[in-house]
Protein backbone atom coordinates (compact mmCIF):
# COMPACT_ATOMS: atom_id res chain seq x y z
CA UNK A 1 0.00 0.00 0.00
CA UNK A 2 2.76 1.99 1.03
CA UNK A 3 4.63 1.60 -2.30
CA UNK A 4 1.73 2.33 -3.78
CA UNK A 5 0.88 5.66 -2.90
CA UNK A 6 4.87 6.16 -3.03
CA UNK A 7 4.26 5.57 -7.09
CA UNK A 8 1.45 8.11 -7.50
CA UNK A 9 3.25 10.56 -5.88
CA UNK A 10 6.53 10.36 -7.69
CA UNK A 11 4.57 9.19 -11.19
CA UNK A 12 1.74 11.50 -11.19
CA UNK A 13 1.17 13.89 -8.36
CA UNK A 14 4.50 15.53 -9.16
CA UNK A 15 4.95 15.47 -12.80
CA UNK A 16 1.10 16.86 -12.84
CA UNK A 17 2.37 19.65 -10.21
CA UNK A 18 5.48 20.20 -12.45
CA UNK A 19 3.61 20.59 -15.31
CA UNK A 20 1.38 23.97 -13.39
CA UNK A 21 5.19 25.10 -12.10
CA UNK A 22 6.44 25.30 -15.09
CA UNK A 23 4.02 26.62 -17.26
CA UNK A 24 4.00 29.51 -14.14
CA UNK A 25 7.87 30.09 -14.53
CA UNK A 26 7.89 30.23 -19.04
CA UNK A 27 4.94 33.25 -18.24
CA UNK A 28 6.81 35.16 -15.53
CA UNK A 29 8.66 37.16 -18.05
CA UNK A 30 5.06 38.14 -19.46
CA UNK A 31 3.94 41.29 -17.68
CA UNK A 32 7.80 42.68 -17.59
CA UNK A 33 7.37 42.55 -21.63
CA UNK A 34 4.45 44.46 -21.61
CA UNK A 35 5.45 46.67 -19.67
CA UNK A 36 8.50 47.36 -22.45
CA UNK A 37 6.11 47.45 -25.17
CA UNK A 38 4.00 50.06 -23.28
CA UNK A 39 7.28 52.24 -22.82
CA UNK A 40 8.20 51.60 -26.40
CA UNK A 41 12.07 50.21 -25.06
CA UNK A 42 13.64 47.32 -23.36
CA UNK A 43 15.74 49.28 -21.16
CA UNK A 44 17.50 47.18 -18.66
CA UNK A 45 15.40 44.21 -19.91
CA UNK A 46 17.53 41.30 -21.22
CA UNK A 47 15.46 39.29 -23.79
CA UNK A 48 18.09 36.86 -24.53
CA UNK A 49 17.32 33.84 -22.43
CA UNK A 50 14.10 33.71 -24.18
CA UNK A 51 15.82 32.91 -27.17
CA UNK A 52 17.39 29.88 -25.34
CA UNK A 53 13.78 29.38 -23.84
CA UNK A 54 12.62 28.34 -27.67
CA UNK A 55 15.40 26.21 -27.61
CA UNK A 56 15.13 24.51 -23.97
CA UNK A 57 10.95 24.03 -24.74
CA UNK A 58 11.52 22.71 -28.55
CA UNK A 59 14.28 19.82 -27.25
CA UNK A 60 11.95 19.04 -24.47
CA UNK A 61 8.91 18.60 -26.91
CA UNK A 62 10.95 16.80 -29.17
CA UNK A 63 12.15 14.69 -26.19
CA UNK A 64 9.00 13.87 -24.97
CA UNK A 65 7.81 12.32 -28.42
CA UNK A 66 11.20 10.28 -28.80
CA UNK A 67 10.18 8.82 -25.16
CA UNK A 68 6.58 8.81 -25.51
CA UNK A 69 6.04 11.33 -22.00
CA UNK A 70 3.07 12.93 -22.17
CA UNK A 71 4.10 15.06 -18.91
CA UNK A 72 7.21 16.42 -20.32
CA UNK A 73 5.10 17.62 -23.47
CA UNK A 74 2.32 19.09 -21.64
CA UNK A 75 5.09 21.18 -19.53
CA UNK A 76 7.00 22.56 -22.64
CA UNK A 77 4.84 23.29 -25.32
CA UNK A 78 2.99 25.89 -23.71
CA UNK A 79 5.99 27.53 -23.37
CA UNK A 80 7.57 26.42 -27.17
CA UNK A 81 4.27 29.08 -28.12
CA UNK A 82 5.08 31.76 -25.36
CA UNK A 83 8.71 32.25 -26.41
CA UNK A 84 7.98 32.81 -29.71
CA UNK A 85 5.83 35.53 -28.36
CA UNK A 86 8.39 36.94 -26.49
CA UNK A 87 11.27 36.91 -29.11
CA UNK A 88 8.76 38.61 -31.29
CA UNK A 89 8.25 41.64 -28.53
CA UNK A 90 11.80 41.69 -27.88
CA UNK A 91 12.92 41.87 -31.78
CA UNK A 92 10.56 44.24 -32.36
CA UNK A 93 11.21 46.56 -29.40
CA UNK A 94 15.42 46.23 -30.35
CA UNK A 95 13.87 47.50 -33.93
CA UNK A 96 12.35 50.49 -32.61
CA UNK A 97 15.54 51.39 -30.61
CA UNK A 98 17.93 50.78 -33.79
CA UNK A 99 15.56 52.96 -35.56
CA UNK A 100 15.38 55.79 -33.02
CA UNK A 101 19.63 55.79 -32.36
CA UNK A 102 19.83 55.78 -36.07
CA UNK A 103 17.32 58.78 -36.87
CA UNK A 104 16.77 61.16 -34.10
CA UNK A 105 19.14 59.75 -31.26
CA UNK A 106 15.99 59.88 -28.73
CA UNK A 107 13.62 58.31 -27.03
CA UNK A 108 11.32 59.80 -30.01
CA UNK A 109 9.48 56.96 -32.11
CA UNK A 110 9.81 59.26 -35.40
CA UNK A 111 11.92 61.84 -36.56
CA UNK A 112 9.78 65.37 -37.23
CA UNK A 113 9.54 68.81 -37.44
CA UNK A 114 7.77 70.97 -36.69
CA UNK A 115 7.01 72.54 -40.30
CA UNK A 116 5.76 69.06 -40.95
CA UNK A 117 2.21 68.18 -40.88
CA UNK A 118 2.68 64.71 -41.72
CA UNK A 119 5.06 61.14 -42.80
CA UNK A 120 4.33 61.94 -46.59
CA UNK A 121 5.33 65.43 -46.54
CA UNK A 122 8.40 64.35 -44.17
CA UNK A 123 9.80 62.17 -46.83
CA UNK A 124 9.34 64.24 -49.74
CA UNK A 125 10.88 67.66 -48.24
CA UNK A 126 14.06 64.96 -46.64
CA UNK A 127 14.01 63.53 -50.37
CA UNK A 128 14.46 67.12 -52.09
CA UNK A 129 16.04 69.19 -49.85
CA UNK A 130 18.44 66.70 -48.85
CA UNK A 131 18.05 68.07 -44.98
CA UNK A 132 17.87 64.48 -43.75
CA UNK A 133 20.49 61.74 -44.39
CA UNK A 134 19.27 58.34 -45.20
CA UNK A 135 20.51 55.52 -43.03
CA UNK A 136 20.15 52.26 -43.43
CA UNK A 137 18.73 50.30 -40.36
CA UNK A 138 20.12 46.67 -40.08
CA UNK A 139 17.21 44.34 -41.13
CA UNK A 140 17.91 41.97 -38.42
CA UNK A 141 18.44 42.69 -34.55
CA UNK A 142 20.76 41.19 -32.73
CA UNK A 143 18.20 39.00 -30.64
CA UNK A 144 16.88 37.71 -34.10
CA UNK A 145 20.21 36.09 -35.24
CA UNK A 146 20.01 34.25 -31.62
CA UNK A 147 16.28 33.03 -32.07
CA UNK A 148 17.62 31.65 -35.92
CA UNK A 149 20.93 30.56 -34.58
CA UNK A 150 19.69 28.38 -32.06
CA UNK A 151 16.47 27.09 -34.15
CA UNK A 152 19.27 26.26 -36.80
CA UNK A 153 21.45 23.87 -34.38
CA UNK A 154 18.24 22.44 -33.29
CA UNK A 155 16.80 21.44 -37.16
CA UNK A 156 20.46 19.59 -37.49
CA UNK A 157 20.37 18.08 -34.39
CA UNK A 158 16.73 16.80 -35.19
CA UNK A 159 17.46 16.34 -38.52
CA UNK A 160 20.12 13.73 -37.37
CA UNK A 161 18.20 12.32 -34.92
CA UNK A 162 15.41 11.47 -37.10
CA UNK A 163 17.29 10.00 -40.51
CA UNK A 164 20.54 9.05 -38.67
CA UNK A 165 21.10 5.51 -38.02
CA UNK A 166 20.16 5.46 -34.42
CA UNK A 167 17.80 4.07 -32.02
CA UNK A 168 15.20 5.39 -30.13
CA UNK A 169 17.67 5.29 -27.07
CA UNK A 170 20.46 7.30 -29.01
CA UNK A 171 18.10 9.57 -30.24
CA UNK A 172 16.60 10.21 -26.67
CA UNK A 173 20.21 10.64 -25.59
CA UNK A 174 21.39 12.81 -28.13
CA UNK A 175 18.37 14.96 -27.67
CA UNK A 176 18.50 14.71 -24.25
CA UNK A 177 22.31 15.74 -24.22
CA UNK A 178 21.89 18.92 -26.66
CA UNK A 179 18.75 20.17 -24.33
CA UNK A 180 20.58 20.03 -21.40
CA UNK A 181 23.55 21.93 -22.57
CA UNK A 182 20.74 24.82 -23.89
CA UNK A 183 19.62 24.84 -20.10
CA UNK A 184 23.34 25.98 -19.22
CA UNK A 185 22.30 29.74 -20.40
CA UNK A 186 19.65 29.34 -17.73
CA UNK A 187 21.51 28.43 -14.95
CA UNK A 188 24.03 31.38 -15.80
CA UNK A 189 21.36 33.71 -14.86
CA UNK A 190 20.84 32.52 -11.58
CA UNK A 191 24.93 32.51 -10.80
CA UNK A 192 25.31 36.03 -12.16
CA UNK A 193 22.49 37.17 -9.51
CA UNK A 194 24.36 35.20 -7.10
CA UNK A 195 27.27 37.13 -7.70
CA UNK A 196 25.75 40.37 -7.58
CA UNK A 197 23.82 39.74 -4.23
CA UNK A 198 27.38 38.39 -2.80
CA UNK A 199 28.67 41.82 -3.83
CA UNK A 200 26.06 44.26 -2.66
CA UNK A 201 24.54 42.34 0.29
CA UNK A 202 21.29 42.87 -1.19
CA UNK A 203 18.90 40.36 -2.59
CA UNK A 204 16.89 43.18 -4.10
CA UNK A 205 17.67 41.67 -7.09
CA UNK A 206 16.43 37.97 -7.13
CA UNK A 207 12.62 38.19 -8.55
CA UNK A 208 10.18 36.38 -5.79
CA UNK A 209 7.90 34.79 -8.01
CA UNK A 210 10.33 33.68 -10.40
CA UNK A 211 12.85 32.45 -7.30
CA UNK A 212 9.59 30.53 -6.28
CA UNK A 213 7.80 28.91 -9.19
CA UNK A 214 11.52 27.85 -10.02
CA UNK A 215 11.96 25.66 -6.58
CA UNK A 216 8.79 23.99 -6.98
CA UNK A 217 9.14 22.88 -10.61
CA UNK A 218 12.30 21.84 -10.01
CA UNK A 219 11.79 19.89 -6.95
CA UNK A 220 9.27 17.90 -8.52
CA UNK A 221 10.67 17.59 -12.01
CA UNK A 222 13.98 15.94 -9.82
CA UNK A 223 11.45 13.79 -8.09
CA UNK A 224 9.97 12.61 -11.50
CA UNK A 225 13.57 12.03 -12.61
CA UNK A 226 14.30 10.30 -9.41
CA UNK A 227 11.41 7.83 -10.10
CA UNK A 228 11.84 6.99 -13.74
CA UNK A 229 15.99 7.13 -12.96
CA UNK A 230 15.71 9.41 -16.19
CA UNK A 231 19.53 11.33 -15.71
CA UNK A 232 18.40 13.40 -18.60
CA UNK A 233 15.59 14.74 -16.62
CA UNK A 234 17.49 14.09 -12.93
CA UNK A 235 20.43 16.10 -13.57
CA UNK A 236 19.05 19.22 -14.46
CA UNK A 237 16.02 19.91 -12.51
CA UNK A 238 18.94 18.46 -9.43
CA UNK A 239 21.03 21.46 -10.56
CA UNK A 240 17.87 23.84 -10.76
CA UNK A 241 16.96 22.65 -7.11
CA UNK A 242 20.33 23.12 -5.78
CA UNK A 243 21.04 26.72 -6.75
CA UNK A 244 16.83 27.88 -5.98
CA UNK A 245 18.20 26.44 -2.20
CA UNK A 246 21.36 29.21 -2.51
CA UNK A 247 19.38 31.96 -3.43
CA UNK A 248 16.88 30.96 -1.01
CA UNK A 249 18.97 31.20 1.40
CA UNK A 250 20.55 34.53 -0.02
CA UNK A 251 17.08 35.67 0.59
CA UNK A 252 17.20 35.01 4.33
CA UNK A 253 20.74 35.98 4.90
CA UNK A 254 20.18 39.67 2.49
CA UNK A 255 16.92 41.04 2.65
CA UNK A 256 16.24 44.07 0.04
CA UNK A 257 16.05 46.99 1.57
CA UNK A 258 12.56 48.89 1.22
CA UNK A 259 14.20 51.60 -1.25
CA UNK A 260 15.41 48.90 -3.53
CA UNK A 261 11.95 47.26 -3.16
CA UNK A 262 10.25 50.69 -4.36
CA UNK A 263 11.72 51.23 -6.93
CA UNK A 264 11.56 47.25 -8.42
CA UNK A 265 8.10 47.67 -7.96
CA UNK A 266 8.09 50.75 -9.60
CA UNK A 267 6.78 53.11 -7.01
CA UNK A 268 9.15 55.66 -7.29
CA UNK A 269 8.34 56.08 -11.15
CA UNK A 270 4.61 56.53 -10.14
CA UNK A 271 5.86 59.25 -7.14
CA UNK A 272 7.85 61.08 -10.06
CA UNK A 273 4.99 60.93 -12.70
CA UNK A 274 2.43 61.98 -9.69
CA UNK A 275 4.78 64.83 -9.13
CA UNK A 276 5.31 65.61 -13.32
CA UNK A 277 0.93 65.81 -13.33
CA UNK A 278 0.82 68.38 -10.47
CA UNK A 279 3.42 70.23 -11.84
CA UNK A 280 1.63 70.42 -14.89
CA UNK A 281 -1.68 71.10 -13.68
CA UNK A 282 -0.14 74.17 -11.55
CA UNK A 283 1.83 75.78 -14.27
CA UNK A 284 -1.56 76.03 -16.19
CA UNK A 285 -3.82 77.06 -13.39
CA UNK A 286 -0.68 79.46 -11.79
CA UNK A 287 -0.22 77.17 -9.00
CA UNK A 288 2.31 76.16 -6.32
CA UNK A 289 5.54 74.07 -8.50
CA UNK A 290 6.41 70.73 -7.52
CA UNK A 291 10.00 70.27 -7.21
CA UNK A 292 11.59 66.45 -7.24
CA UNK A 293 14.37 65.72 -4.96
Amino acid sequence: MTNSITDIFLNIVCPSLGTIMASAMFAAPITSLKKAISRGSLEELNPTPWAFMTGNCLGWVAYSVVTQNMFVLVSNAPGLILSIWLNMGAAKLQYQEMYRSRYHGDNSLFLRNEEEEDSNEFSEDANSSGSHTYIPVPSCTSHEHWVIGIITIWMIVLTVACFGPLSDVERANLIGIVVNVNLVVFYGAPLSTIKNVLRSRNSVSIHRKTLATGFLNSFFWLAYGIALMDMVILVPNASGFLLSVIQIILCIAFPRSDIEYRVEHGVEEQLVNDANESQDEGSTSGGSHVEML
